[in-house]
């Protein structure tokens, strides 16, 4: 089960209890609505952290920060990831030409107008350190729920290219570690079950289904009946139905390491990568010339960087530096646990397979990793809980830290497996059920869709550099595309909000948001690894656009107006 809508339906509920004690109701939203301040530096301990690939990357920074950049990146996760991974990828396509499978490119030095651009990637903690190092690994969209809950606002053939998006990155993340060899990021796509512990939502679900299958037949969902969904997935008389489905699953930090390995490797000299450098200040540059055409100062505690454009990668703390987005976008406190499965658990479960149990309004969401190299069982990855904590989940609203953890969802996830799969989940492990647990953030969106995109400076209260050369909007523009990088208008972008799906939603939104940085997003490209082939106008949904009429529209109080 998704966890945007999901999340969402939990968190609906209690504003529909609070909507009768509206000073409570308005204590909370002014909460969500406040600035987020920076990351705690001293955050849970995440189970995907541990053992890095390339440890010297998780403190990776210059000896001296470097002054200028043409693209400033602020965040390591995925999508900062995709962003640059997107940009530098694609000059080296067209310049020098890579091959057949995308992995190696010649990197040679050139004049300004075709060399890549120089990116700077800075990070607040340590690499990757943020939701993307502390999520539940599951490559997986709610396609039926995503469809109803756009058909009505966008129409139903829009809300099914949506879902079509989002479906996108089971096939495209795996081909993409593939390609590489990234094998450490343990991608890979996986059979699904949502598990209903409620006929009615069971039927319900079914209903939805069955109305997606018309707009999207390609996307193959099985509904299965309380005995059949029993028999399948080895639980008891609890589960009374399920859904089954093609989801993904991977190792996040890992992937993301494998992208920044890759791209510092084969471009060392345009990439740098920053960590324990956070942002402190963002200003247009007091001076400009077309000689150097710097837009932006970025104050960190290391130093200046002036740069012409900067890419806001930060999820739910985009509201920091972007004022505009502060009432459209908050952040939520989420908790996972790692755990060893019992001594009883089916040994077929091998991590082809992931899980979400539904209850009500809320659910759990489960991974396995693949078995150990011994034949041991893969640690399962359970993470939800969210309307256990006080007041129905609200105390998790507006929330930025990530070093805290409420006690009720974490004794729920503690639980709740063995109840479930007993009497297949057996005695416990010697070693104990759970091997680690942790926090981190999610981030919310009044209308429940990422902001994507070029930012105006409504949103920043920065002036725009220059006048904008060029749009992407939702149809093809009359503007030829940007000949170079260096022709495209300076500027702020942003993909953020990614309402707790952030594995069906960042990378292609980075990718997208990378495309249009360099002002590709108008060409016809041909297929690479981990990009579609085709236009970016045409395979991106522009309702993810964070334009001002959008983001204005997209107050958080919608939630209570929507679930109540």
């Amino acid at each position: 089960m998704g966890v945007v809508l999901s999340v969402f339906k939990t968190l609906g509920v209690a504003f529909k209890i609070l909507l009768e004690a509206n000073d409570d109701l308005q204590e909370i939203l002014k909460r969500a609505s406040q600035p987020p301040g920076l990351p705690n530096p001293k955050p849970t301990a995440s189970y995907w952290l541990d053992d890095p690939p390339y440890p010297e990357l998780v403190v990776a920074q210059s000896a001296v920060l470097p002054e200028t950049a043409d693209i400033v990146i602020i965040g390591s996760g995925i999508t900062g990831a995709a962003v640059a991974w997107s940009i530098l990828q694609q000059h080296a396509s067209t310049t020098d030409g890579a091959d057949s499978d995308g992995r190696h490119a010649k990197r040679g030095d050139s004049p300004s107008s075709s060399r890549p651009p120089r990116i700077i990637v800075l990070e607040a903690r340590g690499l990757c350190s943020g939701a993307t190092g502390r999520n539940g690994g599951h490559i997986k969209p709610s396609p039926h729920e995503t469809f109803e809950d756009l058909k009505d606002r966008f129409g139903p053939a829009r809300a099914a290219q949506v879902v079509r998006f989002q479906l996108r990155h089971i096939e495209m993340l795996p081909k993409l570690c593939a390609s590489q060899g990234w094998d450490a990021a343990e991608c890979r796509q996986v059979r699904t079950s949502d598990m209903f512990i409620d006929e009615k939502q069971r039927d319900h679900t079914f209903a939805q289904v069955r109305h997606l299958a018309k707009w999207v037949p390609e996307c193959e969902i099985d509904c299965l009946g309380a005995e059949e969904a029993q028999k399948a997935l080895g639980t008891n008389s609890s589960v009374r139905g399920a859904i089954s489905y093609t989801a993904g699953a991977l190792w996040p930090f890992r992937f993301v390491s494998s992208v920044w390995n890759s791209l510092l490797t084969d471009f060392p000299e345009y990439i740098s990568l920053e960590t324990h450098t956070p942002v402190t200040s963002i200003s247009a540059a007091l001076s400009q010339s077309s000689s150097t055409s710097y837009a932006y100062e970025v104050g960190t505690p290391r130093g200046i960087i002036r740069c012409k454009h900067i890419v806001h990668a930060t999820n739910a703390f985009a509201g920091q530096y972007i004022p505009g987005f502060r009432g459209k976008l908050t952040g939520a406190l989420a908790h996972m646990t790692a755990q060893r499965p019992g001594t009883n658990f089916p040994p077929q479960y091998d991590g082809s397979h992931s899980w979400s149990l539904i209850y009500g309004n809320a659910f759990d969401y489960t991974t396995q990793r693949p078995h150990g190299a011994d034949g041991s069982a893969g640690d399962i990855m359970h993470g939800g809980g969210l309307n256990r904590g006080a007041n129905e989940g609200m105390s998790a609203f507006g929330v930025w830290d990530d070093s805290i953890v409420d006690p009720l969802p974490m004794a729920h996830l503690g639980g709740i497996l063995p109840t479930i799969f007993e009497p297949n989940w057996g005695p416990d492990s010697p070693e104990g059920r759970v091997r680690k647990s942790w926090t981190g953030i999610i981030a919310a969106t009044g209308d429940w869709l990422p902001f994507v995109g070029r930012l105006d400076p409504s949103l920043t209260g920065r002036p725009s550099a220059a006048p904008a050369l060029r749009t992407t909007a939702s149809q093809p523009s009359s503007s030829p595309p940007a000949t170079s990088w260096s022709d495209v208008a300076s500027g702020e972008w942003v993909s953020a909000g990614y309402c707790g799906d952030g594995m069906v939603w960042a990378w292609l939104c980075g990718t997208a948001l990378g495309h249009m940085v360099i002002g590709s997003d108008l060409l016809d490209l041909p297929e690479a690894p981990g990009r579609p082939g085709g236009r970016v106008v045409d395979w991106f949904p522009h309702e993810l656009l964070a334009t001002p009429k959008r983001v204005k529209k997209a107050g958080l109080e919608g939630l209570a107006e929507r679930f109540a």
